[in-house]
């Protein structure tokens, strides 16, 4: 196995039944790359970054982080993180308490150290001045924002992101290709899948296209 590959996956399969949703998956990718899924619905997409972000188990195959051999689903150093496409905001906490939740309860950080760092990360992703707002009061792109700061204060190698532009205004939709090459930038390999072919091509280094269940084309 290459030693350069930030993830490099081989030979992953994964059914529900009868149902053969990812047959013998081989796929690589470099620090700072992204990768695009797209495809129709049904057809294994979130499946795939969910197995990919240990929330899901494979059936068999093998996961490499940089030439090393692990189990996704028992990896404890924050690897990956997610961005869900309904974004899964706590509605009774401000921006700035969902951002630090898990920093603080899962990394023991600081409070302190917590809330500086959604400071530099709000500040990146232009949400500075949402810190005290409560997510019924965001519009959903800036929900999208906030589910990435608190993702990005986890320090993930790879940020996966479930359907970014469902929720958004085409408007909107130019300003999330800023942050994801933004991201790219300061070398954050970035997984996204989504149905939206325009979109997907725009931002990707790589591009998998699933046709139907279990046929996933580089």
């Amino acid at each position: 196995m290459s030693g350069n590959k930030v993830l490099e996956l081989k030979d992953v399969n994964k059914s529900f039944g009868s149902k053969h949703v990812i047959n013998n998956l081989s796929l690589s990718l470099n620090k700072g790359e992204i990768l695009s899924i797209i495809g129709p619905s049904g057809a294994g997409k979130t499946t795939l970054m969910r197995i990919i972000a240990g929330l899901e188990k494979a059936d068999s195959g093998h996961f490499f982080h940089y030439g090393q051999e692990f189990d996704p689903a028992m990896r404890e150093n924050h690897l990956v993180g997610m961005v869900f496409q309904d974004y899964n905001l706590f509605p009774n906490l401000t921006v700035e308490q969902n951002i630090t939740l898990a920093p603080i309860m899962v990394n023991k950080l600081d409070q302190k150290k917590a809330a500086d760092l959604a400071t530099q990360v709000m500040q990146q992703l232009e949400i500075s001045g949402l810190a005290k707002s409560y997510p019924y009061q965001l519009s959903g792109g800036q929900k999208q924002r906030v589910a990435i700061a608190r993702a990005l204060l986890m320090k993930p190698e790879i940020l996966c992101y479930d359907e970014p532009t469902s929720a958004l205004d085409p408007s909107l939709v130019n300003k999330v290709k800023k942050i994801f090459f933004d991201l790219k930038k300061k070398g954050v390999t970035q997984i996204v899948i989504t149905h939206d072919h325009d979109f997907g091509k725009a931002v990707a280094d790589k591009i998998l296209d699933v046709k139907a269940a279990g046929n996933f084309e580089k």
